[in-house]
């Protein structure tokens, strides 16, 4: 029997799977949190940014800068997720890897801290006053759209791991009737 290499690709399992399902689970992120944006201001009657003076780049930037984070944390445990089961089938002790749920807190409140200080900087930028973040985090860090940012990272977190753990040691793809 040989080992597999991380590089090669085993039948029945896509070469990429944790790097893939972790872009699609970022996409989906992206659009909770428009979905809850939409939602939030419906139902408060608020602007996402509530400073007239911010221009129209204050809440995308930060918005991405959250987006960018959990697409970086998710890519971060898949490479560790194929790290650990390649030393898994190396060493023949079967599927011990284990995904680290509890940090999905972790990634709400980083995407969270990075949407409100981003969004404080980038705020700070279009009006040309330093302490204007402050002012920008203090007004933001409370609002139902920062908690969302937040909450919805470490839900879709939780979301991407479980579905990455459930294929167990090779998450099967499907097989056309010829191929079975």
């Amino acid at each position: 029997m040989s080992i597999p290499n991380p590089g090669e690709v085993t039948p029945g399992r896509p070469a990429a799977f944790p790097y893939t399902l972790a872009i699609f689970a970022t996409v989906l992120y992206f659009a909770l949190v428009v979905c809850a944006f939409g939602f939030v201001s419906l139902l408060t009657d608020t602007d996402v940014v509530p400073q007239a003076d911010a221009g129209p780049l204050v809440g995308p930037i930060a918005t991405g800068s959250a987006v960018g984070t959990v697409l970086l944390y998710l890519l971060g445990i898949g490479r560790r997720y194929e790290r650990n089961l390649h030393e898994a089938i190396s060493l023949s002790i079967g599927d011990p890897v284990r995904l680290p749920l509890g940090r999905s807190v972790l990634i709400g409140i980083v995407s969270y801290v990075v949407y409100v200080l981003v969004g404080g900087f980038a705020y700070s930028v279009v009006t040309a006053e330093i302490f204007s973040i402050v002012l920008f985090a203090a007004g933001s860090a409370l609002s139902g759209f920062a908690i969302s940012v937040g909450v919805l990272a470490a839900a879709i977190s939780v979301a991407y791991m479980l579905v990455l753990g459930s294929g167990g040691e090779h998450p099967a793809r499907p097989l056309w009737p010829w191929e079975r």
